[in-house]
């Protein structure tokens, strides 16, 4: 073979056959490096973020909190406000923590909602009974500064939290500043009495106590269950806390029991389950009731609360003793009283039926009521009911009394088959009576007394429909 044939299969050999375009054509861009232009790993802006922006200027190694002065003034430079108060105390070192939090707590002013006035309160009652708007412990303004308590409050709670055990006696009377707080405030109340260790119950004790004062009656209720039995029994019959009365038993702490039973400081509900549990340990027994029941029972039916008194009443007469069952009071009575004689002849009437009205639910079925006792038994006599109903579709006026939204009708009750109206309703506005006129929510119910043979009667009821709450 001729020299140069060779040199060019040689050649075609080399180059592995014929030449073919790439794939994928190449780029004229950079292709990225995995180190950036000085070396370094690339940056992730998800993983790799830069340290947030320091707001606070303070040189903590050159500021003092020796004392409370010291403290107060560091709140002023750290000048929390609505929006960066988390983000700020974030920065604060350990070492200053439990300072500043005992400066706060003991500076106060953490009341964000202030209740109503008694008098603004009285008004709001008397202009409306509908239920008024649920009041709810606001966010502080985002513009709030350090001297608004709605944001005082959230520096409080941060501040409840830094707290160790011997840091309590400095905060003392700050704690008791804070569970006296009203409802709607809980959260600040629920931190402060958690804020006591285990072991300190004593001062666990006193704060519940100022709790259930103000009205802080579920966190109290789930506070005394860390309270010892001598302090529970402490807090039922010294303090009336009801949620320590809860926890203990009729028949491990009977003394408890009937204390509470006779106990006017005491919520009518409570006193009532009081009782009724003691009767119920005495039914399962021996079936009658010991002479120290009967002594606070008796007692219990003369209560300033008529629910308690008619309990009370009721558990005596099913055991055999009908001294107070509530009939009418015998009172004389002329045609001519009037004034103070007669207001004091109707309040004790009013007293008697407002014991009825908690009573007749109680009652067996088929027993009859003794509102009997109210109304006259003369011939032809019995209790004259108006019902006004309030219809608010109506556009007519069918009873002439020129509103189409109501509806008259009037009815002689026989004695023989007289009961209270609408009782549970009653029993509900008989808590709120002026004269003889009492109100709940849907009814008012008015009540006409008059004299005759020398005794005031029961003469007339109106049962008054009210008009829906917006």
């Amino acid at each position: 073979m001729a020299a140069p044939a060779i040199a060019a299969i040689a050649w075609l050999s080399g180059c592995g056959g014929t030449p073919r375009t790439p794939d994928h054509p190449q780029s004229s861009a950079p292709v990225p490096s995995a180190h950036g232009a000085k070396g370094k790993p690339g940056a992730d802006p998800d993983l790799d973020r830069p340290p947030p922006r320091k707001l606070l200027a303070i040189d903590w190694s050159t500021t003092s909190l020796a004392t409370e002065a010291d403290a107060l003034a560091v709140w002023e430079k750290i000048a929390p406000t609505g929006t960066d108060w988390e983000e700020k105390l974030a920065e604060v070192p350990a070492s200053a923590v439990r300072p500043l939090a005992v400066a706060m707590l003991r500076a106060g002013r953490f009341q964000c909602v202030a209740p109503p006035a008694p008098s603004a309160a009285s008004a709001a009652s008397a202009a409306s009974d509908c239920a008024q708007p649920v009041i709810e412990v606001p966010d502080p303004d985002p513009s709030a500064k350090l001297d608004e308590p709605c944001l005082r409050r959230l520096l409080a709670l941060w501040s409840l939290a830094q707290l160790e055990p011997e840091d309590l006696p400095a905060v003392q009377d700050a704690l008791r500043a804070i569970v006296a707080l009203p409802p709607p405030e809980s959260q600040l109340v629920d931190a402060a009495l958690r804020t006591v260790p285990e072991r300190d119950t004593a001062r666990l004790l006193s704060l519940i106590v100022i709790a259930a004062r103000a009205g802080q009656r579920d966190l109290v209720g789930g506070a005394v269950a860390r309270l010892s039995e001598a302090e529970l029994i402490e807090a039922a019959t010294k303090h009336h806390v009801e949620g320590a009365l809860e926890v203990l038993s009729s028949q491990g702490h009977r003394g408890a029991y009937l204390a509470a039973v006779v106990d006017e400081d005491l919520a009518g509900p409570a006193r009532i389950r009081a009782l009724s549990d003691l009767v119920g340990d005495a039914d399962r027994t021996s079936g009658t009731l010991d002479p120290d029941l009967v002594a606070a029972l008796a007692k219990a039916a003369a209560s300033k609360d008529c629910a308690v008194a008619a309990a009370a009443a009721h558990a005596l007469e099913v055991h055999g003793d009908h001294r107070f069952v509530p009939v009418r009071p015998r009172l004389r009575a002329t045609a001519a009283a009037a004034g103070a004689a007669r207001a004091t002849s109707e309040a004790t009437m009013m007293r008697a039926l407002c014991v009825l009205a908690s009573y007749e639910p109680l009652q067996r079925p088929g027993e009859g009521s003794p509102l009997a006792t109210f109304v006259s038994g003369a011939a032809g006599k019995g209790l004259e009911r108006v019902l006004i109903e309030y219809d608010a579709l109506s556009d007519t006026d069918p009873d002439g009394d020129g509103d189409p939204h109501t509806r008259h009708s009037v009815d002689i009750i026989p004695r023989t088959e007289l009961s209270l109206p609408e009782v549970e309703d009653l029993a509900r506005a008989m808590k709120r009576c002026t004269g003889t006129t009492c109100r709940s929510v849907d009814r008012e119910f008015r009540f006409s007394f008059r004299p005759s043979g020398g005794q005031l009667w029961l003469s007339k009821l109106e049962v008054v429909e009210r008009p829906p709450c917006p």
